[in-house]
């Protein structure tokens, strides 16, 4: 029996993606269902796209249904440092303002001083972002600190929706080929411990970095507030009216002269007006204005 789709299976399977978690896929993704969905079809009890289709239309899908489809449908490509432009103005132009605003919390009387630093890296996936940008506070706060600044300054927040790949940043262990894409052997060795052929998350970064399951087309109500969020690489994937929502709900948790980055193929073009743009070598900065 063939295990292809026809485009009634694929109205029903793209649908129960989008509610589930409001990834948009056209009319030319039939190849990309195929490829992700084919091995999980077994788990799923079923043979094949029709059956798959016939299940979700019944609406008896449960919480394992939904979990697998979402590991398997959600995109988890990273790295170490990706793009690495985006890093240069992190560690450049945004920490310098972190560690300013770390001594002045530092300096108001002990009950009026504000949370530690707090950053949200939005799709953690397996981890490689929000410990990229750890390896970038270590570096600056070893550098630049002089003993005000520490790393128990900050925090960062990372997110997914997919629990799998959450498990997986939770652990923080990377094969020597991961630990290759994107850093060099000093930077793994000053970081990270060695373990027979993989590589360990040295605690300093893991002591500031947690992890959570979050779908950002949840309201963002229980995430709490940050001075930096990563959102790179994901709104592609929304549609306008998400997309618009998604931005509008990081301006309201962002504190005053908070950033945002995006990917290098997203921007803000006729989505939201609400924070000022600047540039910084090859990336593009978000940020939200303070009050005057």
């Amino acid at each position: 029996m063939s295990k292809h789709m026809t485009p009634e299976c694929y109205k029903v399977i793209t649908k129960y993606v989008f509610d589930i978690c409001g990834i948009v896929l056209g009319d030319d993704k039939h190849y990309l269902i195929e490829q992700r969905l084919t091995p999980v079809l077994p788990d799923l009890g079923c043979e094949t796209f029709t059956d798959l289709a016939k299940k979700l239309n019944s609406g008896v899908t449960n919480f394992l249904t939904r979990e697998k489809m979402l590991n398997a449908m959600t995109t988890n490509e990273t790295s170490f440092f990706r793009d690495d432009h985006p890093y240069v103005a992190f560690r450049d132009k945004i920490m310098p303002d972190m560690l300013e605003r770390v001594k002045q919390r530092k300096e108001r009387p002990w009950q009026r001083r504000g949370p530690k630093v707090a950053m949200w890296s939005v799709a953690a996936s397996t981890g490689q972002e929000p410990y990229s940008m750890a390896m970038v506070i270590a570096d600056v706060v070893t550098a630049k600190g002089m003993g005000l600044v520490t790393m128990e300054d900050f925090g960062i927040l990372g997110t997914d929706i997919s629990s799998k790949v959450l498990a997986r940043a939770m652990e923080g262990v990377y094969s020597s080929l991961e630990v290759a894409r994107g850093l060099t052997p000093e930077m793994r060795n000053r970081h990270f411990l060695q373990d027979g052929s993989s590589y360990v998350v040295g605690e300093k970064l893991r002591k500031i970095v947690e992890f959570k399951a979050f779908n950002i087309q949840d309201p963002f109500t229980q995430i709490g507030s940050f001075d930096v969020i990563f959102c790179r690489n994901i709104l592609i994937y929304f549609s306008d009216d998400a997309k618009r929502k998604i931005l509008s709900q990081f301006f309201q948790i962002l504190a005053p002269d908070g950033y945002l980055l995006l990917g290098s193929a997203e921007n803000m073009y006729n989505l939201n007006s609400d924070f000022v743009t600047e540039r910084y070598g090859a990336t593009t900065i978000y940020k939200k204005p303070a009050p005057k």
